[in-house]
């Protein structure tokens, strides 16, 4: 089967293939404004995206994907304003934490994670050219994007402008010609930081960054872009119509959006002060759980914090543990035995995956094969060594598509050694020297040899 997956653009699932014939997929996704910790609702955009390309590595194809990081911006500004320093200080300082999380996480790292201020040059560019083909305009130091010049606007919000107009809280600014006319260049103010351009001083609007990275970076057009939910409108809407008027072509194939992730009611936001933040989930919760929490919703849909969900994702984690564990340890036992046929699990698991990336469902698919495989070890006397491989070929898969770290227990033999000497002990304090004899005995069978000294025993290990 192909992977499709759902194009807020068209409002239909397409397959998701290369445009040239390279079997290389591009992919955009919108990164963070680093101006504080990341919390658990950034991270679930990020984590789809991540099982996205590492589903995208397993299918075979080639993956480049651009992360970009906003390293200004008026909350960045505010932020540093509020703290006395330079808004340096405040990108630098949550960039690096952005980081550790992404690390932590165990998400991949990116083709490349642009920071827009190493781009200005590259901004001024683009919107020269939206002027000279009459999409920009200059009004009292700022240069707007005019969208009545743009037929394809409201596709991605699925709105027309009057009813955006309506319902967008917009900046009024002296001499703009429509309310939703966008700023592609902001004039300097005092107090805010500024590169030089044609225009005079000044800095980028949010929405040009992602135009001037992605062509910079995918030589659009591309296959996927992508975002969270709340950047359909303006973010999205904005971006594309600048790029799109800028070369001339539709930019990306395929638009993708993460469902909102809420706290109650209310979407989770810094500004609204309901916010959990990664480091502190990650203080509670081993990050492959936080990973499965995030894929046992559908990426289309709203997710609400639940300490119960998370819990269930502790106990799923625990399951995948256990069985992996037993399967590396019946592996060291295995030889010839009944076989069993897991192909009706994978057949359902890719089929899920491919439909939209139905992680939900794949999930449950994957943990009803682990339960089949768990009732094979307790029930076979005898463990069939190819079945074995197949289990644990088919589970490394999955884990690896799901960003799942699994830890294999190993048995501590020192302690359990130093265990079975001190049973050892006991029964000769109480003169039972058959049975202490015996597990010397046994124990020398295994090439570990002890030696008494009055009460105190030592063994080495021939």
């Amino acid at each position: 089967m192909v992977l499709k997956l759902y194009n807020t653009l068209t409002g239909v699932k397409e397959e998701v293939k290369p445009i040239r014939d390279d079997n290389t997929i591009r992919m955009y996704i919108c990164g963070p404004t680093v101006y504080d910790d990341s919390h658990l609702g950034h991270f679930r955009t990020f984590i789809f995206y991540d099982v996205l390309v590492r589903y995208l590595i397993h299918k075979g194809y080639n993956v480049i994907h651009v992360v970009n990081v906003t390293d200004i911006d008026d909350k960045i500004i505010n932020r540093a304003n509020e703290e006395g320093v330079d808004y340096k200080v405040i990108s630098e300082r949550y960039l690096k934490s952005f980081i550790e999380d992404w690390v932590s996480l165990n998400l991949l790292p990116p083709y490349v994670m642009p920071r827009a201020t190493y781009h200005i040059k590259d901004m001024i560019k683009i919107i020269e050219g939206l002027m000279k083909k009459g999409y920009a305009y200059q009004a009292d130091g700022d240069i707007y994007f005019d969208i009545s010049r743009f037929s394809g606007y409201g596709l991605i919000s699925k709105q027309d402008i009057n009813e955006l107009i309506e319902g967008y809280r917009v900046e009024v600014r002296r001499g703009k010609r429509n309310p939703l006319d966008f700023a592609l260049w902001k004039g300097w103010r005092e107090g805010e930081p500024y590169w030089d351009s044609p225009w005079g001083r000044g800095r980028p609007g949010w929405h040009i960054e992602c135009t001037a990275m992605s062509i910079k970076f995918l030589d659009p057009p591309f296959e996927v872009h992508g975002g969270g939910e709340d950047l359909k409108f303006p973010h999205h809407e904005n971006e594309r119509a600048q790029s799109n008027a800028y070369l001339g072509y539709e930019v990306a194939k395929i638009w993708t959006h993460v469902g909102l992730f809420k706290l109650g009611a209310e979407k989770m936001s810094k500004s609204l002060g309901n916010i959990i933040r990664i480091k502190d989930a990650l203080k509670r919760y081993n990050p492959s759980i936080i990973r499965i929490y995030y894929i046992t919703t559908h990426y289309r849909k709203q997710q609400i914090f639940s300490e119960k969900k998370l819990e269930e994702a502790e106990n799923i984690y625990e399951k995948i543990v256990r069985v992996y564990n037993h399967i590396i340890d019946g592996l060291n036992k295995a030889d010839e035995g009944n076989k069993m046929d897991f192909s009706k699990y994978k057949e359902k698991f890719y089929s899920y995956m491919d439909d939209d990336l139905n992680t939900p469902s794949a999930l449950s698919i994957f943990l009803s094969f682990l339960s089949e495989v768990e009732s094979y070890l307790r029930r076979e006397k005898k463990y069939d060594y190819s079945t074995l491989i197949d289990a644990l070929d088919f589970t490394n898969k999955v884990l690896d598509i799901f960003g799942l770290k699994i830890e294999v227990k190993r048995l501590d033999y020192e302690k359990l050694v130093e265990l079975i000497i001190n049973v050892r002990k006991e029964l000769r304090s109480r003169k039972i020297y058959d049975l202490s004899d015996y597990i010397r005995e046994e124990l020398e069978k295994l090439n570990i040899m002890l030696e008494d000294y009055g009460e105190e025993t030592r063994y080495y290990i021939l």
